[in-house]
């Protein structure tokens, strides 16, 4: 089969590659479409570290079941991306998804880049009516769910969102649905401040922060950091008034500088979050399902023979999500 496969940083190849066997209670699916997400873009330019070489990425996708359990023969799904041991302590726990001896899609384990991929039948949501294209999207939205289900806002909360990629645009339409104005926080050349001036209730420049706390004399009580800028944990706690909750949602796997006296004479709360569990991907599902989100989806690139130049394509600064459509729906 094809495969994209990251040998080291820099160095993506189209390999031709064995079909993966699944193990018993495992399921081997035939790629519909893969996410370009900012870790895969981390692993490619080498600001995250690759837990496994070579590696096949992806771990946003949608696909068909070819085999496993008959009930989900020729059913579209979308895989949860940590693959857990089910016995240790965490797994017992009801924190599957930080098992200690997990594989995760696309990560340490080979992802959905490929024209098949094998996931546990346990991990995996059926999304029949839900265009696989958009499916994508499930895997992301469900890591918000997450976060604002551990940590929600409150009814009286002033909400920032930093940053204008996906997990931003999807954050704030979530926020927003759910009845809350949002401030997006954004470079003032970003390209994409017309796709978040779409959703957010106000925008607000870098450049303009200062000016703005002073003039308000308060800053925001909750705030989401999703710009994949390993320094901009800063400017949340620039924006954050006393006992703010900041959510990071950026994982760009550098070290950034971070000045945390003013976090703590702010006494704020700073609060991480990963992925989503089974309960946050039926959420997810059944929201793109119904139309509560626009998934940001600025480019299909046909065939993974063009993976290289999708790769290309998402690094243009005008580009949210970039999505490789592998195979058609029809088994």
């Amino acid at each position: 089969m094809l495969a994209l496969v990251l040998f080291e940083a820099h160095n993506l190849r189209l390999e031709d590659v064995p079909v993966p066997q699944p193990p018993p209670k495992w399921a081997l699916i035939k790629t519909i479409a893969v996410g370009i997400c900012g870790t895969d873009k981390a692993f490619f330019t080498g600001s995250y570290p690759l837990f496994k070489k070579p590696i096949i990425l992806g771990h946003e996708a949608s696909g068909i079941v070819v085999s496993g359990p008959r009930e989900l023969e020729g059913k579209i799904v979308v895989p949860e991306i940590n693959f857990p041991c089910d016995s240790c302590q965490y797994c017992r726990s009801g924190l599957y998804t930080h098992c200690p001896y997990r594989k995760v899609l696309g990560i340490d384990f080979d992802g959905a880049m490929a024209e098949y991929f094998i996931a546990p039948v346990k991990a995996l949501h059926v999304v029949e009516g839900l265009d696989p294209v958009v499916a994508v999207e499930v895997e992301p939205l469900a890591a918000i769910i997450n976060a604002l289900e551990q940590f929600p806002p409150r009814p009286c909360d002033e909400i920032a969102v930093i940053g204008s990629g996906n997990i931003a645009i999807l954050t704030i339409q979530l926020l927003r649905s759910m009845g809350f104005d949002v401030t997006a926080i954004v470079r003032r050349d970003s390209p994409k401040i017309r796709y978040v001036s779409k959703y957010a209730t106000h925008i607000l420049t870098i450049d303009e922060i200062e000016q703005y706390i002073d003039v308000n004399k308060r800053g925001f009580s909750y705030i989401f950091e999703t710009s994949g800028d390993p320094n901009a944990i800063n400017i949340a706690i620039s924006i954050a008034r006393p006992r703010a909750l900041i959510h990071l949602k950026s994982t760009p796997g550098s070290y950034g500088n971070v000045n945390l006296t003013p976090a703590v004479v702010k006494e704020l709360r700073i609060i991480g979050s990963r992925c989503g569990s089974f309960r946050e991907f039926e959420k997810a599902i059944n929201i793109l399902k119904e139309g509560v989100i626009e998934p940001p989806i600025t480019s299909v690139v046909k065939g993974l023979e063009k993976g290289i130049e999708a790769f290309k394509l998402a690094f243009q600064r005008d580009q949210i999500k970039v999505v490789i459509k592998v195979h058609n729906e029809a088994l």
